[in-house]
C-alpha cells in the first residue's frame, strides 16, 4: 500500500516541478504536447456526467466525495472514488492515473467503524474509436480497459484484482446529450463471494445558461454469481454539474451536486442488496 502511495506522490510532485520549471506565461501545451487540443477539436463539448463516466478523452485532474446511506444504517464517506489524472496521450488516447480511495465508515450496531483506502483503481487506459464535434455528427464511441489492485485495508478490500472492460457512447441533439456505458466488472479470484458483474450506466443533460448542465442519470448492476448472484440494483441519480470556469489561460474548473437513491431491489440485510439507500454526490474538475 505504501509503495502505491508513494508513487502517486512521486507523480504528483514531477507534474508539479515540471510546471514550476517552465515560464508562468507559457502555455500547458508546452508541457504536454498538442495532442489535447487535438483530441477535443475531434469530439462534443459535453460535460462529464456525475456518475456515469464520460467517453470523451479528458485532459484534467478529477477529485469527488460520495456520502452513502445503507439500509442496515451504515455510513459510508468515500473520498475521491478512484478518480484521478486523466491524461490525453494521442489524438484517440486517454491513460487514467488513479488515486487511492479513502473511506471513512460508522458503525452498524454490534459491529465497529472503520476507516482506510479501499482497493486502487490506479490505471484505465482508453481509445476512442470514433467521435464527431458538436457542430458535425455529435457522438462519441470510445473503449477502454480498468484494473483495480486490491490494496485496501483488511475490512475493505475485496482481496482480488479486477479487470472492467468498458464500452462507452454518447450523441448530442443541440442542448441535450445522452451519454452512456455498459461494462463487464471480472474478479481474477474470490468471485463466488464478489460476483461477476454487468454495469450500465446512462445520463441525460440538458446544457443551459452557457455553464450549467443539469442531469438525471440511471445506474443499474447486475450480479450473475457469487453472494449476489442473480440480483440487480438500480439507482437514480439527480444532480447538476456547473463549469467550465476559467481560472487562468489554460486551466478550467468544474464543479457539481446531485442525490443518487435505490430504487430496487427492495431492502435485503444479507447480503446487503442494494449496497447504499442514497448518497449526496459532489464532483471537483480542473482541466488543462
Amino acid at each position: 500500500m505504501f509503495r502505491h502511495l508513494a508513487l502517486v506522490a512521486l507523480i504528483s510532485s514531477a507534474a508539479s516541478n515540471a510546471c514550476a520549471a517552465e515560464d508562468a506565461d507559457a502555455p500547458l501545451s508546452a508541457l504536454f504536447g498538442n495532442a489535447a487540443e487535438s483530441a477535443r477539436a475531434a469530439q462534443p463539448a459535453w460535460s462529464s456526467p456525475l456518475v456515469t463516466t464520460t467517453g470523451l478523452l479528458e485532459q484534467r485532474f478529477r477529485f469527488d466525495v460520495e456520502r452513502q446511506s445503507a439500509g442496515n444504517g451504515a455510513r459510508t464517506t468515500s473520498l475521491d472514488g478512484g478518480r484521478g489524472f486523466d491524461l490525453i496521450v494521442s489524438g484517440s488516447n486517454e491513460i487514467q492515473i488513479g488515486l487511492p480511495p479513502y473511506e471513512i465508515r460508522s458503525a452498524v450496531p454490534g459491529a465497529s467503524g472503520v476507516a482506510g483506502f479501499g482497493d486502487w483503481p490506479f490505471l484505465r487506459i482508453e481509445q476512442r474509436l470514433a467521435s464527431s464535434p458538436g457542430n458535425a455528427g455529435n457522438y462519441v464511441v470510445t473503449t477502454w480497459l480498468q484494473v483495480q489492485a486490491p490494496t485496501g485495508v483488511l475490512r475493505l478490500t475485496s482481496r482480488a484484482w479486477t479487470y472492467t472492460p468498458t464500452l462507452a457512447f454518447g450523441k448530442g441533439w443541440g442542448a441535450v446529450d445522452v451519454q452512456g456505458t455498459v461494462a463487464v466488472v471480472l474478479p481474477a479470484s474470490h468471485a463466488a463471494v464478489i460476483g461477476d458483474q454487468l454495469q450500465s450506466n446512462l445520463a441525460v443533460q440538458y446544457h443551459v445558461l452557457t455553464v450549467l448542465w443539469p442531469e438525471l442519470e440511471a445506474n443499474w448492476t447486475w450480479y450473475s454469481n457469487g453472494q449476489r448472484g442473480g440480483l440487480n440494483q438500480l439507482y437514480l441519480t439527480a444532480g447538476v454539474v456547473a463549469g467550465r470556469f476559467q481560472l487562468t489561460r489554460d486551466l478550467r474548473l468544474t464543479l457539481g451536486g446531485g442525490y443518487q437513491f435505490a430504487v430496487a431491489p427492495d431492502y435485503r440485510p444479507k447480503p446487503l442488496t442494494p449496497a447504499s439507500q442514497h448518497a449526496w454526490l459532489f464532483t471537483s474538475r480542473v482541466n488543462f
